[in-house]
């Protein structure tokens, strides 16, 4: 005979299913990941070693909330009752008179488990979704039932934001893997590497981002082979960037129709392209992308996020900080320091990547932002670019391969320079202008103070 009846609605499910039945309905991530962080102590409270049977409405949201209770008290089988699909209480009751063991715990939908929990206790506590209530039954079903406790269903909220941020991991990591695979179908295609080595940033910003609440050696682990990839690839791209600005000086007339440093440049991008392949595919770089994917695809939190989920307040609390931070850093940066702008640049394309990917946590004035770092990370792009471009020829000129070209290379060296110096002082007119206008702003509300 069953004394004690535990009531449980099901957990917070999808809107609808990809088939169109209800019945098909499944729950959320957030939904799952709340129940099972909470029913283990939830149905604690029925005591070590309690021998009950979990039965379970044939909804797939309702089946899944019942595994989600039978791994919670270690129960391996579920038996499906058309009853609490159907709402019918009577033919429930029924069922349940016939029912052996000492406890019961049924997982359903609203109204039945108000009505019932109405029936047997003269009233309802109000199951919200994935809420349970234990109801002892000494009289039976026809006398009047005692509420031995009751648990509110877990809050989904701080999972919602959890599930969109591992959608976002995830999405980034399976893009990444595509992406590498287009650049290695064709190397010689500079708009593949760039697309690749955005891709590498990109997910290695969102790495960093969460690096606070992910556990340590699933980050490093992903960071190491990311970061790898980035380097390798590095001084390829840099010798795109400088083809660029060759061929334009050529267009330009500065460089002679006849100049041999566009096909030095070539020959150059050929060997560095074969040689970051063959380290690629020495690594076995494809799998090893793959390979985190795979990984990413559960992300790893500590045990504080495994336990409470992650809020959007603690997700854009993090994002103000490291923008407060680049901002600080961008507010006192040397443009004359060639490296000092490339750090900076790399800065301002990590947040605008992270508000490009998190903006649906991070809200949409977080999510603008995304567009002013990314202007930002364009304007140091140009300066960068041309302190690289002055770098890389004069590195060249120094190598037996561009011995002939060595005059041209020091044309490429005093334009780069000279592009170095108008950029810069272009931003810094327009930052003494921004700094008179803000004094001009503060010295007015002085006078109307």
């Amino acid at each position: 005979m069953v004394k004690t009846l535990v009531l449980v609605r099901h957990g917070d499910p999808e809107a609808t299913s990809a088939s169109g039945t209800d019945l098909d309905r499944r729950l959320t991530a957030s939904g799952a990941r709340s129940l099972k962080t909470a029913y283990p102590r939830t149905f604690a409270l029925l005591g070590e070693d309690a021998e009950a049977a979990v039965w379970s409405s044939p909804a797939i949201r309702a089946l899944e909330t019942a595994q989600i209770v039978a791994d919670a008290i270690d129960v391996e089988d579920i038996e499906v009752h058309e009853s609490l699909y159907a709402q019918d209480v009577s033919a429930f009751l029924a069922e349940l008179s016939d029912a052996e063991g000492p406890i019961v715990i049924a997982v359903g939908h609203a109204p039945f488990v108000d009505q019932l929990s109405a029936r047997l206790l003269g009233g309802s506590p109000g199951f919200g979704k994935g809420a349970a209530a234990a109801i002892a039954l000494p009289e039976g079903f026809s006398g009047t039932g005692r509420l031995l406790w009751f648990v509110a269903g877990p809050e989904t909220r701080t999972w919602d934001e959890l599930a969109i941020v591992e959608h976002e991991i995830g999405g980034a990591a399976r893009d990444l893997v595509a992406l590498s695979e287009a650049f290695l179908s064709k190397p010689e295609d500079p708009e593949r590497l760039l697309r690749f080595r955005i891709g590498l940033r990109r997910m290695r910003s969102l790495l960093q981002f969460i690096a606070p609440w992910q556990t340590k050696k699933q980050n490093r682990r992903c960071e190491h082979v990311l970061k790898e990839l980035q380097v390798a690839s590095a001084h390829l791209r840099a010798l795109d960037i400088l083809s660029q600005s060759v061929d334009g000086l050529v267009e330009s007339g500065e460089l002679g129709d006849n100049s041999l440093l566009p096909m030095a440049c070539a020959k150059e991008r050929s060997l560095e392209c074969a040689s970051l392949v063959t380290l690629m595919r020495k690594r076995h770089s494809g799998k090893q992308l793959v390979k985190i994917a795979k990984d990413l695809a559960h992300v790893s939190w500590k045990s504080k996020v495994s336990e409470r989920g992650l809020s959007a307040d603690d997700l854009r609390k993090h994002f103000d900080a490291e923008f407060a931070e680049l901002d600080e850093d961008l507010f006192g940066l040397d443009l004359r320091d060639g490296d000092a702008v490339y750090s900076a640049r790399r800065d301002a394309k990590e947040m605008h990547y992270v508000a490009e990917r998190l903006g649906a946590v991070l809200g949409p004035d977080r999510a603008v932002m995304s567009e002013y770092m990314d202007e930002i990370q364009r304007e140091l792009g140009a300066l960068s670019d041309a302190w690289g471009n002055r770098r890389l020829a004069e590195e060249y000129s120094k190598s037996p391969r561009f011995r002939g070209v060595r005059a041209d290379l020091g044309v490429v060296g005093r334009d780069q320079a000279e592009i170095v110096s108008a950029i810069t002082s272009g931003l810094e007119r327009m930052e003494a202008d921004s700094r008179a206008d803000e004094a001009r702003d503060d010295g007015e509300k002085d006078g109307e103070d």
